[in-house]
């Protein structure tokens, strides 16, 4: 179990990081909604952004509370493999991070090529 929760929170406190990094970069209003179409229909000030990092603690601690019980229930609380269930939850946590990242990425993309244009 521990090696499950090692494992958990290091990939919430690395995309945490990039999270942070990325608002700070991000320009001062954002898009917050997409419509059916792909259009931008919304948008905000770029503190909302702060709301994709605290999805990813919520998920992650939601799947170490869940693969506990599930260990409990099971007596499998001092064996230090992962389970089918864990390997899950992590596969869950990276897919959920690579759209945050690049969701983040498509907000301050236009800033980053401005940038990198303007020192060229």
């Amino acid at each position: 179990m521990r090696v499950f929760t090692w494992i958990v929170r290091s990939i919430v406190g690395v995309m945490v990081l990039i999270c942070l990094i990325m608002i700070s970069l991000a320009p001062q209003q954002v898009v917050t909604h997409f419509n059916g179409a792909g259009l931008a229909d919304a948008f905000g000030p770029r503190w909302w952004l702060i709301v994709l990092p605290l999805l990813t603690v919520i998920l992650a601690e939601f799947c170490i509370r869940k693969a506990r019980q599930k260990r409990r229930k099971q007596g499998m609380l001092q064996v230090p493999t992962l389970t089918g269930f864990e390997g899950q939850c992590i596969a869950v946590l990276v897919s959920f991070n690579v759209m945050l990242w690049v969701m983040l990425q498509s907000e301050i993309q236009s800033l980053l090529v401005g940038g990198i244009v303007g020192l060229l």
